[in-house]
């Protein structure tokens, strides 16, 4: 009798300490996703203090058995939404396996050799989807390119380990999952600029969140003195891709 996919699972667990792997069961692929405690640290919570930016809000602390129930009930409420998920094909109170779900945006948007129609292909597919999720009153917790992936002409939603306390304002949460997507796009290596005023523009008439622009804004505003240092002559020289690509998104919200 051949192995069962429980007992695969278990086996590799063994051998494997990743918290996050794949595996092969009947020419089929999965990830197998292990509980781990969610919490931010002394120093994280240190620093929301000094720069209370929402991209620093701290998540709230969860078990590791909290945290997979957590993510696994959100997947299965995403999904029941309309909100395409990977399908969870095992599960217990230590780990998960879902069905493999392509390639994520981040590996295809990061390409040299992008077009700028399939860059913005999949900039229109991230915000559709991002948009669903706020249109139904909820938020993604780390909407960074790299956790939506894509196959067979859909997007899917993974790694929505996070929550944050119950005081926290929905608003507030959805605006963060819109800086954090912002962000991560900072990291592309297009041989184009990024029009961040689109991909705002089309978040806006795909939720109403027309406050937004404001706020983001206001928030390029409370560090302009950072952007004004790294356009002195012997600072801009010192200074990585990324980096720059996140200083033109400061720009770009400023002249908003």
């Amino acid at each position: 009798m051949g192995m069962t996919f429980e007992k695969l699972i278990k086996k590799e667990l063994e051998q494997n300490s990743s918290d996050i792997f794949p595996l092969i069961f009947e020419d089929q692929k999965y990830w197998v996703k292990q509980a781990r405690a969610t919490q931010s640290s002394s120093l994280h919570k240190f620093y929301y203090f000094l720069f209370p930016f929402e991209v620093l809000l701290p998540v709230k602390a969860k078990t590791a058995q909290e945290a997979l129930q957590f993510e696994t009930n959100k997947l299965k409420q995403f999904n029941e939404l309309g909100i395409t998920t990977p399908h969870i094909a095992y599960q217990d109170e230590h780990v998960f396996a879902l069905e493999d779900c392509g390639k994520n945006i981040n590996s295809f948007i990061r390409k040299r050799d992008i077009s700028k129609e399939r860059m913005y292909f999949f900039i229109d597919a991230l915000l559709e989807t991002l948009a669903k999720i706020h249109n139904n009153g909820l938020f993604h917790g780390g909407a960074q390119a790299r956790n939506f992936t894509f196959k067979d002409d859909k997007v899917y939603v993974i790694d929505l380990e996070d929550s944050f306390e119950e005081s926290i304002d929905l608003e507030l949460l959805q605006f963060r999952d819109l800086l954090l997507l912002l962000l991560s796009l900072t990291k592309t290596r297009a041989s184009f600029d990024m029009d961040y005023e689109y991909v705002i523009e089309k978040y806006i008439a795909l939720t109403n969140n027309s406050s937004f622009k404001m706020r983001l804004k206001q928030l390029a505003s409370k560090i302009s003195w950072l952007y004004c240092i790294s356009q002195i002559k012997w600072v801009k020289k010192l200074l990585g891709r990324d980096v720059k690509g996140f200083f033109k998104l400061i720009k770009a919200l400023k002249e908003l």
